[in-house]
């Protein structure tokens, strides 16, 4: 009984940490500048972004360095499609989720007899591919040059202002946020975890293995879309690197810096990483350097990630104290037993 009641205390903390943290993001631009408010803007985009790859590569398994694709279809779907075509947002919403999504499915068929390493060749391979086709179409790319003059009044309605588009930045993760983490604990995303526990006993089972390793892909790849929709709208801007490895590379080390076995991961990772930048980059501009030893030291010292590492803490620290109560139980056992002794 006590440790249901424990359960129930652990889930009943675990919501009003979560609605302290909410209500601190949407109160943060009374009390923080401009500046931050752009800071926090970048991290609610890239947790957005670390959880579409999460998706793929800590529930099910498959690692990727190509995620930088879908992330820059969904800004060139904003840059083109408001600049060039004049689109309204939702129609951008739809054309970034579908194509996002039909991107996704490709490349899970292009992956599907791989593993390993070599799903991780592959899909660099198509980024790399969509990376160089951005700087060719010059006609609607504008190739290195970029697309620029996005107007975050599309995300915004009326006023668009820089604290109004991060409120609304919020909102839009917080709504995709929550239909990851339904789609996670869907029958669907269920499997898809056990696929990556072990993919041959799920075959035996009599599931279609196939048809969930294109399905993780494809959702993956629509909710990356809309983060790339997001970051475009925020800098105004989209080129192709936006399209880079480095992008790919980065979202990785959101996944594993924060815990890839756990949900909120990517977006411990991805506050933790930004923040790491910022602080950086007013002393060298040498940043995939920092990157990289980062993603050292993290695997050298907290391979599962900073989560990873609070959940070891909690459960050495909750060991210790089942064994103490254990001991106080059974040295006041044992005392009675010793004073009942003494009075027959």
């Amino acid at each position: 009984m006590s440790a249901v009641n424990a359960d129930a205390r652990n889930r009943l903390l675990l919501r009003v940490a979560l609605l302290a943290v909410g209500i601190a993001l949407v109160a943060a631009p009374y009390v923080v500048s401009s500046f931050q408010i752009g800071v926090l803007s970048r991290i609610a985009v890239f947790a957005l972004f670390g959880l579409a790859f999460n998706i793929v590569f800590g529930a099910g398994g498959m690692p990727s360095l190509g995620h930088a694709a879908f992330f820059g279809l969904g800004g060139y779907i904003i840059g083109i499609g408001t600049v060039r075509l004049d689109a309204g947002i939702i129609t951008v919403f739809v054309l970034a989720l579908v194509l996002g999504a039909v991107l996704g499915a490709i490349v899970g068929v292009l992956t599907l007899r791989s593993h390993g390493v070599y799903v991780l060749l592959l899909t660099l391979a198509v980024a790399q591919a969509l990376w160089g086709l951005a700087f060719q179409q010059v006609r609607w790319t504008r190739g290195d040059n970029g697309i620029a003059g996005i107007e975050r009044s599309l995300i915004v309605p009326g006023d668009a202002t820089l604290v109004t588009f991060y409120w609304a930045v919020l909102a839009v993760v917080a709504i995709f946020g929550a239909l990851v983490w339904w789609f996670q604990r869907s029958p669907a995303g269920v499997a898809i975890v056990a696929h990556r526990e072990s993919a041959s006993r799920l075959a035996a089972l009599g599931y279609r293995v196939s048809a969930y390793r294109i399905g993780a892909f494809t959702v993956s790849g629509a909710v990356a879309a809309i983060a790339g929709v997001l970051y475009a709208s925020l800098n105004r801007f989209v080129g192709p690197e936006n399209l880079a490895w480095t992008m790919s590379a980065e979202v990785m080390l959101f996944a594993i810096v924060g815990g890839a076995a756990f949900f909120a991961g990517p977006i411990v990772g991805a506050a933790a990483i930004v923040t790491l930048e910022v602080w950086v980059s007013g002393f060298t501009d040498r940043w995939l350097a920092v990157l990289g030893l980062t993603y050292i030291l993290t695997m050298l010292f907290m391979p599962q990630g900073i989560l990873g590492l609070v959940d070891d803490r909690r459960r050495a620290w909750r060991a210790r104290r089942d064994g103490r109560e254990a001991a106080a139980t059974s040295a006041n056992a044992s005392d009675a037993l010793t004073g009942s002794g003494g009075m027959s």
